[in-house]
């Protein structure tokens, strides 16, 4: 297990352009973000969860509902994640973050775990199992070294977009080095998306958890299992996403 603290920070806001409030939108009767929370939590390698919202009065609810779940929170910055994560890392004592977003219910507790075994090495800046070859689209996270989050931070000049902060690191792999880490081939869906953007998301998922009793820990293997059996259950929602880029 790695000596450095490892802690799941769930980056999440109320404002979206496409779907307002989706954070707090019930799933067959569960807010979206408790059942993220409730999902990663069954990670065996994180230390800490954390949920880091913004200082907006909007995001008031976040803080007071997770709050009730007992979920720790951070708030920061609403147009800068770099800095609620890093004031995350910085209360909760972290030394690598594996950033979720607020809107990957099905985040997979998995590939959490599996992201931070690969930095036992200490050889690494960044990794990310949400790809092509990786997990399936909302299903996959990312792994950060808080101190390569700072260096990143330090780079970013105010013209650089610090909300796809993930982008500038993309741009400098000599400066940040990465890993992307696959997923056995079994895993691999480019053609689900199982992340919350749209109304059409949430009726997906809103199946999904209704075919399994609402529970909040369905292996993904099942999940896919399910999918692969009802191909118009997955295509409702694939015309309104683009795949990812690599």
């Amino acid at each position: 297990m790695p000596s450095e603290r490892a802690g799941i920070v769930v980056q999440v806001r109320m404002g979206s352009i496409r779907l307002p409030g989706k954070a707090l939108i019930p799933i067959q009767g569960k807010p979206l973000l408790h059942r993220l929370c409730d999902r990663v939590a069954k990670s065996r390698l994180a230390d800490a969860l954390v949920v880091a919202t913004s200082d907006q009065p909007a995001d008031e609810a976040i803080e007071a509902a997770c709050h009730a779940w007992g979920v720790p929170v951070y708030r920061g910055p609403e147009r800068d994640p770099v800095v609620r994560l890093l004031g995350a890392a910085q209360r909760y004592a972290l030394a690598l973050i594996v950033r979720a977003t607020g809107d990957n219910p099905l985040t997979d507790p998995k590939g959490i775990d599996e992201l931070i075994e690969v930095f036992q090495d200490g050889a690494l800046d960044w990794a990310s199992n949400g790809h092509l070859d990786g997990y399936p689209y909302g299903t996959g996270a990312d792994l950060f070294r808080v101190s390569a989050l700072k260096r990143c931070s330090r780079a970013m000049h105010n013209g650089h977009d610090r909300e796809n902060f993930p982008a500038f690191l993309r741009a400098h792999p000599g400066q940040f080095p990465f890993l992307k880490l696959d997923v056995p081939p079994q895993l691999v869906r480019s053609n689900y998306f199982l992340s919350a953007d749209y109304p059409e998301d949430v009726a997906v998922l809103g199946r999904i958890y209704a075919q399994f009793g609402g529970r909040d820990d369905m292996p993904l293997s099942t999940i896919l299992d399910y999918l692969d059996g009802d191909p118009g259950l997955a295509r409702l929602n694939s015309h309104l996403h683009q795949p990812f880029a690599d």
